[in-house]
C-alpha cells in the first residue's frame, strides 16, 4: 500500500513537471512568433509556423490565425482570401466565430468587396447578435453600397457618445457626405475623425 502511494506521488510530480515544461516551451515559441511579426520578419514567421515543434505546441487554428495577421500586414489579398476561407469553418465556438467573422467583415467592407461581404452577412446572421449585425449592415450600406441613409441616426446625440463611438460615427458620416456630394460636411467629419484618433477630443 505504501509503495502504491509512493508511485502515485511520483506520477503526480512527473505530471506537474511535464505540464510546467510544456508551458515554458509553449511560451517560448509564442514569444518567437510574436517577435517575428513585430519585426516584419515574415520568412522567419513562416519557418516557425511550419516547424514540427510549433505544430506540437500550438493548435492549427491559432497557427493559421497568426499567419492571417501576417498576410494582412503584407496586403496579399489572394492569400488573405484563402486564409479566411480556411479559418472561418475552423471556428467552433461562438466567441471564435464572432472574432473571425468580425475580422473578415471589417477587412472586406473596407476593401468594398461586395461578394465576400454578402456571404459574411449570412454567416453573421447565424450568430444571433442583432447589434453586431446592424452595425455590419450599416458599414455595408455606407462603404459598399455608397448609401446615405444613416446620416440622421449617426448625428443624433453625437456629442454625448463615448470616444470610440464618436470615432466610428464620424468616419461613417464623412463617408456618407462624400457619397451625397457634400464635400464641406465630409471634410468636417474627416477632420473630426483625425482629431479623435490623435486624442484631441
Amino acid at each position: 500500500m505504501k509503495n502504491a502511494f509512493l508511485i502515485i506521488g511520483i506520477l503526480i510530480v512527473i505530471q506537474i513537471v511535464l505540464t510546467i515544461f510544456y508551458q515554458v516551451l509553449r511560451n517560448t515559441k509564442e514569444n518567437q512568433l510574436i517577435k517575428a511579426i513585430q519585426n516584419n520578419n515574415f520568412d522567419e514567421l513562416d519557418r516557425l509556423l511550419s516547424a514540427k515543434s510549433t505544430k506540437f505546441l500550438i493548435g492549427e487554428y491559432n497557427r493559421e490565425y497568426l499567419r492571417l495577421n501576417a498576410l494582412m500586414m503584407q496586403g496579399n489579398k489572394k492569400q488573405i482570401d484563402a486564409a479566411f476561407d480556411k479559418l472561418i469553418p475552423m471556428a467552433r465556438n461562438k466567441k471564435s466565430k464572432f472574432d473571425i467573422l468580425s475580422k473578415a467583415f471589417e477587412y472586406y467592407v473596407f476593401e468594398e468587396d461586395k461578394k465576400h461581404c454578402d456571404k459574411l452577412l449570412k454567416e453573421i446572421e447565424k450568430l444571433e447578435d442583432q447589434t453586431f449585425l446592424d452595425t455590419c449592415k450599416m458599414k455595408y450600406d455606407v462603404l459598399v453600397l455608397k448609401k446615405t441613409n444613416h446620416i440622421a441616426e449617426l448625428e443624433k446625440d453625437f456629442d454625448t457618445l463615448p470616444i470610440m463611438q464618436k470615432f466610428t460615427n464620424s468616419f461613417l458620416l464623412s463617408e456618407q457626405y462624400k457619397n451625397a456630394g457634400n464635400p464641406t460636411k465630409a471634410k468636417y467629419y474627416e477632420n473630426l475623425t483625425k482629431s479623435l484618433v490623435e486624442g484631441k477630443k
